[in-house]
C-alpha cells in the first residue's frame, strides 16, 4: 500500500440546487439522488468548520496553500453577499494556509457584480458550456426548457475582460455536434483552455452512441479537432485531453484526474458538511461517494484512511488484469474511474471508453513520435 498523499484541493458543494436542468448531469440525472436531502446552501457554521479542517490538514502536512473549488449545483445561486460571508468565514478559520479560490459555473448568473467580487477575492471560474447555440441547446436548458445560450455569452463577454479570472471551458461531447464547428467557436472566444469531457457512463449505462465496447465514436469525434489544433503553432488554447496524452507519452508523471496513475489529491465536501469521495461516482450506484464522515466529527486525515479514498490513491491496485497488461496504462491510467464500473465487477474493468482511448492515444502519440523523428533528422543535418 502506498503512502497516502494529502489533499491539496477541496471541492465544496456550496449550493445543492441548480438553475439549469442539463439532462446528462451526474448530480441530478443519474443513480445517486442524495442531493435531495442536502440543504440548499452551505451554512456559515459548516464553512467555519471547513476552514478549521483545512487549516489542521495543511499544518499536519506542511502545505502552504490549498485550493477550494466552489461547486454545486450552481454556486452563484448563493449571491455575492452570502459568498463573501462564506469566504470571510473560511479564511478567518484557516489562518495558517493560503486559500486559492476557484469555481465552476454555468455562467447564467455571472454578472458585473460577480466579476467585481471575483476581482476582490482573486476567484477564478471555469465555465461549463458545450458549444455554439445549436450545441448548447441540445442539453443545457433551464427547468422550463429555455435556452441558456444568451446568458452564457453575456458571461463570456465579462470573462474576456478579466482573462486571469477565467479558468477555461468544460464542454461535454455530443456526437450530434460538428466537432470542427464546436472547436472553431470555442477558439473564437479566446479561453485559456478547453476540456472536452466524455459523457459520464459505464458498462451498465453506456454513453450515447457507444453501441458496443469495440466502437470508437468519441475518438472519431475528437481526432479531427486534434489534427487542426496540433497543426497550429503555437496552439492558441490548451486542450487538456490532448496535452495530458502528449505530456504522459513524453515522460510526465502528473496530469489531470482522468489520465495517468498519480494519486487523486482532492476530496469533496457536501453542502451539509459530509466528506465524500469524488462526486462523479454518483453515476454508478447510490452511496458510491459516501465515506461515512463529516467535517464536525472527522478530519481530512481520517478521510485519507477510507478504502474509497485509498482506492483512488493507489491507482495500480484498482486496475483490472487487462489494464495492467496493456502498454498504454501509464497514459490512460485504466480510464476514468467511474467509467470502469459494472455491477458484476465493480471498478475492476477497463473503461467503457477503452477502444476510444486506445485509438486516441495511439493516433496522437504516433503523430508526436513522427514529429520528434523529423526534428531529430533535421538537427542531425544541421550538425553535419
Amino acid at each position: 500500500m502506498i503512502e497516502a498523499a494529502p489533499f491539496k484541493s477541496f471541492i465544496c458543494k456550496v449550493a445543492s440546487r441548480c438553475n439549469l436542468d442539463c439532462d446528462y448531469c451526474y448530480v441530478y440525472h443519474h443513480a445517486d439522488q442524495s442531493w435531495r436531502r442536502q440543504p440548499h446552501r452551505m451554512s456559515v457554521e459548516t464553512a467555519a468548520r471547513l476552514g478549521q479542517r483545512i487549516n489542521e490538514h495543511a499544518l499536519a502536512h506542511g502545505l502552504p496553500q490549498a485550493d477550494i473549488i466552489l461547486h454545486g449545483g450552481e454556486p452563484l445561486l448563493l449571491g455575492v453577499d452570502y459568498l463573501r460571508t462564506l469566504f470571510e468565514t473560511v479564511t478567518r478559520h484557516a489562518p495558517d494556509v493560503r486559500i486559492r479560490w476557484n469555481g465552476q459555473t454555468n455562467g447564467v448568473l455571472y454578472t458585473e457584480e460577480v466579476l467585481a467580487f471575483c476581482q476582490e477575492w482573486e476567484l477564478s471560474f471555469g465555465l461549463s458550456m458545450d458549444g455554439p447555440r445549436s450545441v448548447q441547446d441540445l442539453h443545457r436548458l433551464d427547468h422550463a426548457g429555455r435556452s441558456s445560450f444568451d446568458a452564457v455569452e453575456r458571461a463570456i463577454a465579462l470573462l474576456q475582460t478579466a482573462p486571469r479570472l477565467w479558468g477555461g471551458i468544460l464542454a461535454v461531447v455530443d456526437l450530434a455536434a460538428d466537432p470542427l464547428e464546436t472547436y472553431s467557436y470555442f477558439r473564437s472566444l479566446g479561453p485559456s483552455s478547453v476540456d472536452f469531457l466524455l459523457p459520464l457512463g459505464h458498462h451498465d449505462r453506456r454513453p450515447p452512441g457507444k453501441d458496443s465496447p469495440e466502437t470508437t465514436p468519441y475518438a472519431d469525434w475528437l481526432l479531427p479537432i486534434f489534427d487542426v489544433w496540433y497543426a497550429e503553432k503555437p496552439q492558441p488554447i490548451r486542450i487538456r485531453r490532448f496535452r495530458d496524452i502528449i505530456a504522459l507519452f513524453l515522460g510526465a508523471t502528473q496530469s489531470s484526474e482522468e489520465w495517468g496513475l498519480q494519486p487523486v489529491d482532492f476530496v469533496v465536501v457536501e453542502t451539509n458538511g459530509e466528506i465524500q469521495a469524488v462526486d462523479t461516482l454518483k453515476v454508478t450506484h447510490p452511496g458510491a461517494c459516501d465515506l461515512g464522515m463529516n467535517l464536525f466529527d472527522h478530519s481530512f486525515d481520517d478521510a485519507l484512511t477510507s478504502p474509497k479514498v485509498r482506492a483512488r490513491q493507489d491507482s495500480w491496485a484498482t486496475l483490472s488484469d487487462t489494464c495492467r497488461a496493456c502498454d498504454l496504462v501509464r497514459i490512460c491510467g485504466g480510464g476514468y474511474f467511474p467509467q470502469r464500473y459494472s455491477r458484476e465487477n465493480g471498478f475492476a474493468n477497463p473503461s467503457v471508453y477503452c477502444a476510444d482511448l486506445t485509438k486516441l492515444i495511439r493516433t496522437i502519440t504516433r503523430t508526436v513520435r513522427t514529429d520528434l523523428r523529423s526534428l531529430a533528422r533535421r538537427d542531425e543535418g544541421h550538425i553535419r
